[in-house]
């Protein structure tokens, strides 16, 4: 009863108020009006590819076996350099010497120490990234792999921006519909929200099997031709949230 007594008090305030102000229109609620998600789906070509290179090799002594590793990947970076990449990147990803042992006799065996480096070439000519490929495979390289091609975040965030427009305007003609459909009209917009969760984007990575597979062909001898690197378009999704008001 206490509850209704409330209530009852709150409705004769809004009407005295309303009798002072010669107006029946009720205060809007704050969660009244139409409530939409806009989205946009884009394709975005990728601007960005990568590739590591390891060089590996056992020797007697941690002390060869390093200062031999390092020699070869040097010179082998250097011929990735002279490729004169656009945009071109280059970071060590790792550098590690181990013993190496084998089990023979019931028993394990020392052979060696294994000394291992690897370096991750980026640039923005896709095209050419199959040239990277062909240099570590002629000058040394044990493994090629963990290719991938990407968009760069300057190009994705430029992208999202403008994506973001179009969500709005897939916001605003939802909401014309829902109004329309209810017999009424849409209003102006209360509020908007980007909704982060929902947004996405995909990322195309390729195996690293192919990639061991050319090198191998230095150790026989041959010259392995560059091979050709392909990439598609990847699907950016945003998605903003709406409230419009409601026009009679």
């Amino acid at each position: 009863m206490k509850s209704i007594v409330i209530l009852s008090t709150g409705i004769l305030l809004w009407l005295s108020g309303c009798s002072r102000t010669g107006t029946t229109t009720p205060p809007p609620a704050s969660d009244s009006g139409i409530f939409v998600t806009g989205e946009c789906l884009r394709k975005v070509i990728q601007d960005r590819a990568a590739v590591s290179v390891s060089s590996t090799l056992v020797l007697a002594t941690p002390k060869e076996a390093s200062e031999k590793v390092i020699t070869e990947h040097e010179a082998l970076k250097g011929k990735v350099k002279e490729l004169a990449l656009k945009d071109f990147e280059s970071e060590t990803l790792n550098y590690s010497v181990n013993e190496e042992r084998q089990y023979e006799n019931k028993k394990w065996v020392i052979k060696g120490f294994r000394a291992t480096m690897t370096t991750r070439f980026e640039t923005s000519e896709l095209a050419r990234i199959g040239e990277v490929i062909a240099q570590a495979s002629q000058h040394g390289a044990q493994n090629v792999g963990a290719l991938e091609t990407f968009v760069s975040p300057a190009k994705l965030k430029a992208e999202r921006e403008s994506c973001l427009e179009t969500a709005t305007q897939d916001a605003a003609s939802k909401a014309a519909k829902i109004a329309a459909g209810g017999g009424v009209k849409v209003g102006e917009i209360l509020s908007i929200t980007e909704n982060e969760g929902g947004s996405r984007y995909s990322v195309s990575k390729f195996g690293g099997r192919e990639m061991m597979m050319a090198g191998a062909a230095a150790d026989m001898g041959e010259s392995p031709k560059a091979p050709v690197v392909e990439s598609r378009p990847v699907d950016l999704v945003v998605n903003v949230r709406a409230r419009f008001s409601v026009r009679q």
